[in-house]
C-alpha cells in the first residue's frame, strides 16, 4: 500500500487484514436481454444433502434462531473489502471464508434447507492503497472469485470497487474464475461483445420450490469516476437505474415468486429505488459503516419491502427465510461469523490458507513489493537493531524481551502456512518494509526481522555515522506526545489486529526512556558499520 509518513521520522509500515467472497451455480445460456435466466437451486454446497454432524462444533445448536421451517432460504453477503480471512491477528475477530463455508454447510447438513446465495460485490476495496500492495490485492480478488465459485453463489453484483483492479483485468477474472455457472448481475450496464456469457441483467434462481428473481444495478456516477482507459470499450453502455428497472421488475414478477434487488451505490440510492419500485420484496444496500447500525431490516412500503445491509469485511451474513403460503412471506436473521463456526471446512481451507498463500510465495509479493525512499531524512537507510546495541545496550535488552522483537518469529510459527510471504502480515512484523533500504526477505535482510527501533524512530544510518549531530538526533527522537498525536502505534495496533488497544497501557509496556546513559566516549564516535542501500 502506498503510505504517507505522518512525520519525517516515522518508519512504521501499515498493517494488514484479510477477506473476500463467494461463488455460484447456474446452467443457463447467455442472455443479453432483460429477460431473466433461470438457474437451478442446490441441495448442498458440496453436493447432495448430507447427514447432520452432531459432533461438529455447535452441531446441536440452532444456527438461525427465528426462521422456523422455511420453504427455502437466501444467503446474502457483500462488501468484504478484500478480507479472505477473519479481519486481523486477534482471535476475537469475526468473518472469514472458512467460517462462511462452514455456516452454509451446516445449514444444509443440519437443517436440510435449500439455499440461494448472492453477493453485493466489493470483494476488494481500493487496490491502489491496499496494505499488501496492488499485486497482492489482485491475487486476493482472484481467490475471492474462486471462493464464490466453490461455494456456488448464484449472483455477484457488479461493483466499481472490484473494477479498480483494472476493468480488463476484472472482466478477465470474471471469465476465468466464475466459469459457466456463476453470473455477474447488473441491469444498467451492457458489456462489450464476448462477455455476454458471464453478465446477466437478471436471474431467476430456483431454491427448492421457490423461484427468486434477482437483479442488481450500479450507480453510474461510481463508474464515471473510474479513470481506466479500457472502461469505455469494455463497458460501452451505462444507463440510469430508473431507465431499466421497470422492465426488469415486470419480467421478474411474471416469472418468480419473490423479487430481489442489489444496489451498488450510496445507501440513499437503494432506499429511493426500494420506495420507487415496491415490487422488490428484498433490497440489499451498501453500508456506510463497518458495523450495520441495526440488525433488523428497514421495512418500507408498508412492510412489503425489506431493506438490509450486512456491513463490511465479511463479518456478517444475512439470511432470509421464504414462506410462500404464510404471513409474513419473509423472515430475516443476521448471523455473526464468530468462533462457533470452527469446522475445518477442508475445501475452503485448502483454497484460502494453502493455495492462496502458496501463490503469494510463488509470485514473490513481498520481495517484489513496490518500495520508495524514506522521505523524512533523505539518504538515511535502515541498519537494524543489532547496530543500535553497542550504544544502547539496556534499551536493546529491554526491546529484545518484547513482542515486537518476536514479531517475525510469530509469523514463522503461525499455524497457517506461508504467512511470511504475505505482504499484509510482513508490513507489521518486519522493519522498514515499504522502503528501499528496508525489509525484503529473510535471506536478503535478516537483520530487519521483527518490529525494531527504526519502525518508530526512522532509519538510523546517519545517526550511527554521526551520533552527536543535533539534526540527526532530532529526526530520530520520538516522544509519547508525538506517537499519540500521529497515531503511530495504531498503524499496526488497529481495530482489526488489536481491538482492545489502549495507547497509555501499551506505551507503558514499551517505554524505554532513560534506560541508557551515554557517558562512555565510544557512544559519541561514529559506528564502524552503518547501513547501506539495498
Amino acid at each position: 500500500m502506498t503510505r504517507i509518513d505522518p512525520r519525517p521520522w516515522t518508519g512504521v509500515a501499515l498493517v494488514v487484514a484479510v477477506l473476500a467472497y463467494v461463488g455460484c451455480s447456474s446452467t443457463t445460456t447467455p442472455d443479453r436481454s432483460t429477460s431473466p435466466a433461470v438457474a437451478p437451486g442446490r441441495g448442498s454446497v458440496s453436493g447432495a444433502p448430507a447427514a447432520a454432524k452432531p459432533d461438529a462444533p455447535g452441531g446441536g445448536e440452532k444456527l438461525v434462531s427465528n426462521l422456523g421451517n422455511p420453504a427455502a432460504v437466501l444467503i446474502v453477503t457483500g462488501q468484504k473489502d478484500g478480507y479472505l480471512e477473519p479481519c486481523g491477528c486477534s482471535p476475537e475477530q469475526f468473518g472469514g471464508l472458512v467460517r462462511l463455508y462452514d455456516f452454509v454447510e451446516r445449514l444444509h447438513n443440519q437443517n436440510h434447507w435449500t439455499t440461494a446465495l448472492i453477493d453485493l460485490g466489493s470483494l476488494t476495496k481500493d487496490p491502489a492503497v491496499a496494505r499488501g500492495g496492488f499485486e497482492q490485492a489482485k491475487l486476493k480478488f482472484d481467490y475471492a472469485l474462486k471462493a464464490l465459485k466453490l461455494m456456488k453463489y448464484d449472483a455477484l453484483a457488479l461493483s466499481a470497487d472490484d473494477l479498480k483492479v483494472g476493468v480488463g483485468e476484472a472482466l478477465g477474472y470474471f471469465s476465468n474464475d466464475l466459469g459457466d455457472t456463476t453470473k455477474v448481475v447488473v441491469a444498467n450496464v451492457q458489456p462489450a461483445a464476448g462477455y455476454e456469457s458471464i453478465f446477466r441483467s437478471s436471474l431467476v434462481v430456483m431454491a427448492g420450490p421457490v423461484k427468486l428473481g434477482v437483479t442488481a444495478v450500479i450507480d453510474p456516477e461510481s463508474l464515471r469516476k473510474l479513470t481506466d482507459p479500457d472502461k469505455e470499450a469494455l463497458l460501452p453502455k451505462v444507463r440510469e437505474p430508473q431507465q431499466v428497472l421497470p422492465h426488469v421488475l415486470a419480467e421478474l414478477e411474471s416469472k418468480s415468486d419473490y423479487q430481489v434487488l442489489m444496489v451498488q451505490g450510496p445507501p440513499k440510492l437503494a432506499n429511493d429505488l426500494a420506495r420507487a419500485y415496491p415490487g422488490f420484496e428484498i433490497v440489499v444496500a451498501t453500508c456506510e459503516y463497518d458495523e450495520p447500525l441495526n440488525p433488523e431490516p428497514d421495512q418500507l412500503n408498508g412492510g412489503k419491502t425489506l431493506l438490509v445491509t450486512v456491513g463490511h469485511k465479511g463479518k456478517y451474513v444475512g439470511v432470509f427465510g421464504f414462506y410462500p403460503n404464510d404471513t409474513p412471506r419473509l423472515r430475516y436473521y443476521r448471523v455473526t461469523l464468530n468462533k462457533r463456526f470452527n469446522d475445518p471446512a477442508p475445501p475452503m481451507k485448502r483454497l484460502i490458507e494453502e493455495e492462496y498463500r502458496e501463490t503469494l510465495k510463488t509470485y514473490g509479493v513481498v520481495e517484489n513489493f513496490t518500495r520508495h525512499d524514506y522521505v523524512g531524512e533523505p539518504g538515511a537507510t535502515f541498519i537494524g537493531a543489532a547496530k543500535c546495541q553497542s550504544c544502547h545496550p539496556k534499551t536493546y535488552e529491554f526491546w529484545s524481551k518484547t513482542g515486537h522483537a518476536r514479531a517475525y518469529t510469530s509469523l514463522e510459527r503461525d499455524h497457517k502456512p506461508n504467512t511470511i510471504y504475505d505482504a499484509e502480515c510482513i508490513s507489521c512484523h518486519t522493519t522498514g518494509f515499504e522502503y528501499n533500504s528496508g525489509w525484503v526477505s529473510a535471506d536478503k535482510t535478516p537483520d530487519l526481522k521483527g518490529n525494531q527501533c527504526e519502525n518508530c524512530h526512522g532509519p538510523g544510518s546517519k545517526h550511527a555515522a554521526d551520533p552527536d549531530n543535533a539534526q540527526y538526533l532530532a529526526n530520530i527522537k520520538l516522544t509519547l506526545e508525538q506517537a499519540e498525536k500521529n497515531r503511530l502505534c495504531v498503524r499496526c495496533h488497529d481495530g482489526d489486529n488489536s481491538p482492545k488497544f489502549d495507547f497509555d497501557t501499551y506505551w507503558n509496556k514499551i517505554d524505554h526512556n532513560g534506560l541508557d546513559t551515554y557517558t562512555d566516549p565510544k557512544v559519541h564516535r561514529p559506528s564502524p558499520v552503518v547501513g547501506k542501500a539495498r
